[in-house]
């Protein structure tokens, strides 16, 4: 009887004991899940801003105008110069800026001169004898009247004053085409440029039509890009466009679109849209790499998120977590424009609400939050 009270005594005393660390295990063991459960994350409050659809491109620099200058006559060039507004003669050469009507080059002059004073003594003799022609057919025409002459004398002085009046208009012409090669000798730039290449040397021979040099307008310059035929309705002209070169790093050179080409270009069926921008600097070189962005739409005072911090919207719909009173609250959102690095927002979120920017990807809908630093939630998470 005695052993039976005291196996009783140690099977009450280990079943208290199991039942004493039991409950010891089971609080610690609950508590650390709450704690684990608690996730650090960054928040920030969301503000209002600007932000742009765009599209994004690539093309190259040219000119505004270039101007093969050629040569209308031929002989050779006596002169390959340019003379400037303080009487200074300087050669022609790339890089060289012209005016538009200022003399390039000499062609011949004397030879075509003398063409024209040869011309104009041509031109006078005609006009003598289609004095003398027209004296003689009054004068036959009067004899014949009076009966002393016959009809054929009269049709002969008649077709001879015809065809003193077509020499004295051939005459006429060969003047002005004269005169025209005298002025063609002077060749002279059309428009206010720069010499970008030079095809000839002072003393050669030059046929019709060859070139001498090639002049580019530079103060304006112009990118041609071309954008897929789904943004035909977006780009329009006076659509902004910011542009970028190697040559500059980050600088940017501010644009318009000036026309949108009617029709597709038949290859690859894409829009073509001319932009222009002043140069007046001579900043930037035909040839030049472009970068070019066009803006298609800007909206201002908008809410507006980072990308990065929205989830979902390929398979269900985008979502973001704001944090309120220590809880993650799952918001989806409707996204409005969309830029590189941003969205906006058009329903969903407000500004002003606290919305977590780092260690969204560990919450879900009701999770408890400890709001920690970005260095802290890198700590934590590794």
């Amino acid at each position: 009887m005695k052993v039976g009270r005291r196996t009783i005594y140690w099977i009450a005393a280990f079943v208290l004991v199991f039942i004493t660390f039991w409950f010891g295990f089971f609080h610690k063991s609950t508590k650390s899940q709450e704690q684990e459960s608690i996730v650090p994350v960054e928040i920030e409050a969301v503000s209002t801003g600007s932000i742009e659809e765009t599209i994004e491109v690539t093309s190259w620099i040219t000119a505004n105008k270039v101007v093969d200058v050629t040569s209308k006559v031929p002989g050779r060039i006596e002169s390959l110069q340019v003379i400037l507004d303080d009487g200074d003669v300087v050669a022609v050469e790339e890089g060289l800026a012209v005016k538009k009507g200022q003399q390039i080059a000499v062609i011949d002059h004397d030879t075509y001169l003398a063409q024209v004073d040869a011309a104009k003594a041509d031109l006078q003799a005609r006009e003598v004898e289609l004095v003398d022609a027209e004296r003689e057919k009054k004068r036959i025409i009067r004899l014949f009247e009076g009966g002393s002459a016959t009809e054929q004398s009269k049709d002969k002085a008649v077709t001879a004053a015809e065809l003193a009046v077509a020499r004295l208009n051939l005459a006429k012409a060969n003047l002005k085409l004269a005169q025209i090669n005298l002025r063609e000798s002077t060749i002279i730039a059309p428009i206010e440029a720069m010499v970008t290449a030079k095809h000839i040397d002072q003393g050669n021979l030059i046929r019709q039509g060859d070139r001498i040099v090639t002049i580019a307008e530079m103060k304006t310059v112009k990118v041609i890009v071309a954008v897929a035929e789904k943004y035909g309705g977006e780009i329009v002209v006076g659509t902004p466009a910011r542009i970028k070169v190697d040559a500059f790093g980050d600088r940017i050179f501010d644009a318009k679109v000036y026309s949108v080409y009617p029709a597709l270009d038949e290859q690859t069926h894409t829009i073509q849209a001319e932009i222009r921008m002043d140069n007046d600097e001579l900043l930037l070189k035909p040839g030049m790499f472009a970068r070019v962005t066009l803006i298609t739409e800007r909206k201002d005072n908008v809410v507006v998120i980072p990308r990065d911090v929205v989830l979902g919207g390929r398979i269900d719909e985008p979502y973001v977590y704001v944090v309120e009173d220590g809880t993650a609250h799952k918001h989806f959102v409707k996204i409005g424009v969309r830029q590189a690095d941003k969205y906006e927002i058009i329903d969903g979120l407000k500004a002003q609400e606290m919305l977590v920017v780092n260690g969204m990807n560990y919450l879900t809908d009701a999770m408890l939050v400890e709001v920690v630093k970005l260095e802290e939630i890198g700590v934590s998470q590794n």
